[in-house]
């Protein structure tokens, strides 16, 4: 008998709960701002939105994204007209640009903020070192590695070939400042490599998607001039890097090839090697730091770090046409990125 009065309860406990009207879900704003409309930036982002919906199921996440047209004036406009309205939760911006004008506007100081595909956040003023927090209440990650980790990684290829004579390599970049920043950090290591002389050519950063033709005809201007001088080139960063028909264009006009590059699709393009935080890793890396923004920990307390996800990627047809044997460790690095 206590058997059958218990299975009735718990009927009647269930059958209450089903006529319960669903607990509503907690809704949170969220804005958005990239610099421009590049692959890296704009996937990134999408794989950000994605993993944040995922990862917080009982929240409802109204998300409103801005595009700065690559303009830092265009980024601080959109601020300025944020500022009119009701905070958000959280702004998130995406790439330098807009990251700079985000951390030094005075309208949101006590918003939280979160920044990513940002290469350089101590040279951009963010923190002081990689590992400190922000005063400004914004945090993030650097989605680059340490540039004498890359020339490293350079140095081991050529190194493999014995040579008699340093490989002259140009270091493309537009004055983008996480472009520039890169390079000059570079230039700075220079010295310790014997295998490796490097050359700056740069280009004036111009806005939009004009600019970006603009750009890409005057640096292969500029190597085709130089193209006598040099073995290859580094394609560093930047708003070049997403550029297309870049490497194509370069190899048309003057027969040379990245020797490095900071994106896969150049390695699928003829870059002999490169190195990136892929797009997915940068969005879900960026999803977990702003779910405990959201969940009342403070920005302010997060440390600005380097993401720790990278991949590998050779193209063993520059490879073989340049004479440079692939070390192999560097082969089971690439894994599904060897390219031919």
């Amino acid at each position: 008998m206590l058997k059958v009065w218990f299975s009735f309860l718990l009927t009647l406990v269930l059958f209450a709960a089903n006529l319960s009207p669903a607990r509503a879900k907690e809704a949170l704003d969220l804005v958005i701002i990239e610099t421009l409309p590049v692959p890296i930036v704009t996937e990134s982002r999408a794989e950000f939105e994605k993993e944040l919906i995922r990862i917080m199921p009982e929240h409802d996440i109204n998300v409103t994204t801005y595009n700065a047209e690559g303009s830092e004036e265009r980024a601080k406009e959109i601020l300025s007209e944020l500022a009119k309205e009701p905070k958000p939760d959280l702004i998130v911006s995406v790439a330098t640009l807009a990251t700079r004008a985000l951390n030094t506007s005075e309208d949101f100081v006590d918003t939280p903020k979160l920044f990513m595909v940002v290469s350089a956040p101590v040279e951009e003023g963010i923190v002081p070192a990689i590992g400190a927090t922000s005063k400004r209440n914004m945090t993030g990650e650097s989605h680059v590695l340490g540039a004498k980790v890359k020339l490293d990684m350079l140095d081991g290829v050529l190194r493999a070939s014995n040579p008699t004579s340093p490989f002259t390599i140009g270091l493309v970049h537009s004055t983008y400042p996480s472009s520039s920043n890169l390079v000059n950090q570079l230039l700075a290591l220079d010295s310790e490599y014997e295998n490796i002389n490097l050359i700056a050519v740069s280009t004036p950063y111009l806005e939009g998607d004009e600019g970006l033709v603009e750009m890409t005809d005057s640096i292969v201007d500029s190597l085709e001039q130089r193209s006598s001088e040099l073995d290859g080139y580094w394609l560093s960063s930047g708003p070049l890097a997403e550029a297309n028909g870049l490497v194509e264009k370069v190899k048309e006009r003057t027969g040379l090839l990245p020797l490095f590059a900071e994106s896969i699709a150049s390695v699928k393009k003829g870059a002999l090697i490169g190195v990136v935080s892929e797009s997915e890793s940068i969005g879900k890396s960026a999803a977990r730091k702003a779910k405990l923004i959201l969940q009342r920990k403070s920005a302010r307390d997060i440390p600005v770090g380097k993401m720790d996800t990278y991949t590998v990627a050779v193209n063993v047809a520059t490879a073989i046409k340049l004479q440079l044997p692939i070390p192999s460790n560097y082969l089971k690095l690439s894994k599904e990125h060897v390219y031919q």
